[in-house]
C-alpha cells in the first residue's frame, strides 16, 4: 500500500533553490533513505513533509489524503512523526516524562477536565505511564527511567529520540541522520533496532543519513539528492554503482 506520495516539491530560500522538482513513493512497512552531499536539500524535504517550512509548490499525500499545507501538530496526529539531525531531548524532563510527552497528540480530555482531575484523566494518566515504560523497556532504557537525558551516553540519548517518536503512535516515521555522532558498534547497533522496529512494529521508515553502511544495509529504495535537485533512485547496489551519484560524492575524482 503507498504511505506517501510527493510530486513537484519545490522550495525557495531567498532566490536559492533548496528543493526542486522532488518526487517519490513510500510504500507501506518499507524502510527508504534518502542520501546527499551536505546542503543537497535532505532535512528541508523532511520539513516540507512535517509542516515545518510552507511547501511553494508542488503536492505531499498521506495513505490518500493530501496534506500540502497542513500545519505541523495535524500532520503528527495523523501519523507522521520525526526525529531531528541535534537531538532535541527536553533538559528539565527525566527520561520517562520525556517519552510521555509525545502522547499530547492522543489525549482525549479537555483542559478542564485535567483542572479538576476527572476519573477518566487519571486513567489515562496510568494508561500513558505504562505505555511509556513499555516504550524504555524496549529500547533498554527501562534503568535509566528518572534520570535526566543530559546524563546518558549519547548512543542512549538517541535510543531515547526513538522511544519518544514510537510513543506518538506513528505510522510513518521520519528520522533525520540517527546514525550523527555514534561509533561504528553504535551505528551496527542502531540498524538493528531499526530493523527491529520495522518488522516488529510494521513501521514504514524514510532516513535521511550520512552513514552509507547504514543506508545500503537497511534500506529497499535510496533517492540521492544534489543542489535539491533527485539525481538518482533505486536499490542500494544500484545507487553504488551510478556515475551521477559518484561525480556527486567525489567530483573530478571519478
Amino acid at each position: 500500500m503507498e504511505v506517501l506520495r510527493i510530486t513537484n516539491l519545490c522550495k525557495d530560500f531567498g532566490g536559492v533553490s533548496a528543493v526542486v522538482q522532488f518526487g517519490m513513493v513510500q510504500q507501506e512497512n518499507e524502510i527508504t533513505g534518502i542520501i546527499g552531499p551536505n546542503g543537497a536539500g535532505k532535512t528541508t524535504v523532511f520539513n516540507l513533509i512535517t509542516g515545518i517550512y510552507p511547501v511553494d509548490s508542488g503536492e505531499i499525500w498521506f495513505y490518500g489524503k493530501r496534506i500540502t499545507g497542513y500545519p505541523s501538530h495535524k500532520i503528527t496526529a495523523l501519523g507522521i512523526t520525526r526525529t531531528f539531525q541535534n537531538i532535541r531531548l527536553f533538559r528539565n524532563l527525566n527520561v520517562l516524562d520525556n517519552v510521555k510527552t509525545a502522547y499530547g497528540v492522543k489525549t482525549r480530555y479537555t483542559m478542564w477536565e485535567e483542572m479538576v482531575r476527572y476519573g477518566r484523566v487519571r486513567e489515562e494518566e496510568k494508561r500513558t505511564e505504562e505505555l511509556a515504560r513499555g516504550f524504555l523497556s524496549y529500547f533498554g532504557l527501562e534503568k535509566h527511567s528518572d534520570s535526566f537525558p543530559y546524563n546518558l551516553p549519547y548512543g542512549l540519548q538517541r535510543r531515547l529520540e526513538l522511544a519518544r517518536a514510537l510513543m506518538a503512535s506513528p505510522r510513518l516515521l521520519l528520522l533525520d541522520e540517527p546514525g550523527a555522532g555514534l561509533n561504528p558498534k553504535e551505528i551496527r547497533q542502531l540498524m538493528e533496532t531499526l530493523m527491529r522496529i520495522q518488522q516488529e512494529k510494521g513501521l514504514s521508515i524514510i532516513i535521511v543519513e550520512h552513514h552509507m553502511e547504514l543506508v545500503m544495509n537497511i534500506c529497499k529504495t535510496i533517492h540521492v539528492l544534489d543542489f535539491g535537485k533527485k539525481i538518482a533512485e533505486g536499490k542500494p547496489e544500484e545507487i553504488q554503482q551510478n556515475e551521477a551519484v559518484l561525480h556527486a560524492y567525489l567530483g573530478d575524482q571519478v
